[in-house]
């Protein structure tokens, strides 16, 4: 079990159970799952997302720090980040990239490896239908079979 879900068992206790806590958390403005919570609460769960970790936060009454220490994330009790008043001059494309950015430095390491992986299978997908020869198709009635190769 994950320290940020035995953090989780200790201060829900027993009283709710993931549907529980999903029901309080949608009723808070929240959107948890209620798979979701009985997965961080069962130990069976990945890198928790920030509004994961607000929710739990909101519903058993832990501070965000505890909840970010617990996941081995960086505890530092922080605002959301505000951009400064001259994004309002990006571009709603210039803004996504600026999003992904974000993402980018926050995801938990290892992750970029992934995504450099399928990214690679893509390209090699892409570039081995290039060389392939057109499909044959099945002859059609009178017309003589395609050579096998």
């Amino acid at each position: 079990m994950s320290g940020l879900s035995k953090l989780l068992s200790e201060a829900n206790g027993g009283r709710l159970s993931g549907r529980a806590i999903a029901r309080l958390a949608r009723e808070r403005g929240h959107t948890l799952n209620h798979d979701t919570a009985a997965r961080y609460l069962r130990g069976d769960h990945g890198t928790p997302d920030e509004a994961t970790l607000v929710a739990f936060a909101d519903v058993l009454g832990v501070s965000m720090s505890r909840l970010r220490a617990a996941a081995g994330l960086p505890s530092d009790a922080t605002a959301p980040y505000t951009p400064p008043a001259e994004a309002s001059r990006l571009s709603r494309r210039q803004r996504r990239a600026v999003d992904e950015i974000i993402r980018a430095m926050v995801e938990p390491p290892g992750a970029a490896a992934k995504d450099t992986t399928v990214t690679e299978l893509d390209e090699r997908r892409r570039t081995d239908s290039r060389r392939r020869t057109p499909t044959r198709r099945a002859a059609r009635h009178g017309e003589p079979e395609p050579p096998v190769d």
